[in-house]
């Protein structure tokens, strides 16, 4: 999938509306709802989150479930578990923030679900804060609702990046960090597009936006970029081991595209 992120429209499209798993490309929606309160009266970048429930703590401690190990001493505020989330795409401080956002994990997924719906996407449900499927959060005590992973489809979670981008611009500044030290921990960034690494391509000036993987949902990649012209495209590649370089192929399409210049 490809969008042009100024206007909306499609500029290329495969199985567009077929609903599948996405793993951590999730976290775009956690993303949203976490900055969209920070951004409200009810909460800041500075407030504390709850990061001491047991399930939690043994998620830090499983590098199989991509966990942010928890320090007993140390009081996480919003903005660090937002890097940590981002960056590095911990889960365990992805459903940390969830249930600060809503009060509970359970609330926050059915927001995800209600956001969704708002955006008339008709193609997404979630069960996860993270993308974990339920069949590793049950242990943790994480697990929600009878499916066992989020489902959405190309177009929705482009829609979905679409929003955070348009609505939160920083996220195309915190895109673009290549490693964070977050209280001790290095939260380091996937996104093999960035300067620097394996497929990077300057011609492109991709900032963004998240990468995911689990078994069952494979290798997924969301990626975003912006031209000379300020033009933005908005790239969306699922289950695929290529997800780097196919994600190149549909950005340099796009950009050549008759309905991004105009």
């Amino acid at each position: 999938m490809a969008l042009d992120a100024n206007t909306g429209k499609v500029v290329w499209a495969k199985n567009a509306n077929h609903a599948r798993p996405i793993a951590s490309t999730s976290k775009i929606m956690t993303l949203y709802l976490t900055l969209k309160k920070v951004h409200s009266k009810s909460g800041s970048w500075h407030s504390i989150v709850k990061t001491n429930s047991r399930g939690l703590i043994a998620m830090g401690k499983n590098s199989s479930v991509g966990g942010f190990r928890f320090k007993a001493h140390h009081k996480y505020t919003v903005k660090e578990l937002y890097y940590a989330a981002y960056l590095d795409s911990s889960n365990n401080a992805a459903i940390a923030l969830g249930k600060w956002v809503a009060g509970s994990n359970a609330k926050f997924i059915r927001q995800m679900n209600a956001q969704a719906k708002a955006w008339h996407l008709g193609h997404a449900k979630y069960v996860s804060a993270s993308g974990l499927e339920n069949s590793d959060l049950r242990r943790y005590g994480y697990a929600y609702g009878t499916a066992n992973a989020n489902e959405v489809s190309p177009k929705d979670l482009a829609i979905v990046a679409r929003h955070l981008i348009t609505k939160y611009p920083r996220v195309v500044v915190d895109g673009k960090i290549g490693a964070k030290t977050v209280n001790g921990q290095l939260c380091y960034n996937y996104n093999n597009l960035l300067p620097g690494r394996k497929y990077y391509r300057a011609s492109l000036n991709v900032d963004g936006l998240k990468t995911g993987y689990t078994p069952l949902a494979g290798y997924c990649f969301v990626g975003t970029a912006v031209r000379h012209d300020k033009h933005r495209v908005i790239t969306v590649v699922l289950h695929d081991e290529n997800e780097f370089t196919e994600t190149r192929s549909l950005m340099t399409h796009a950009f050549a595209a008759k309905e991004m210049n105009y």
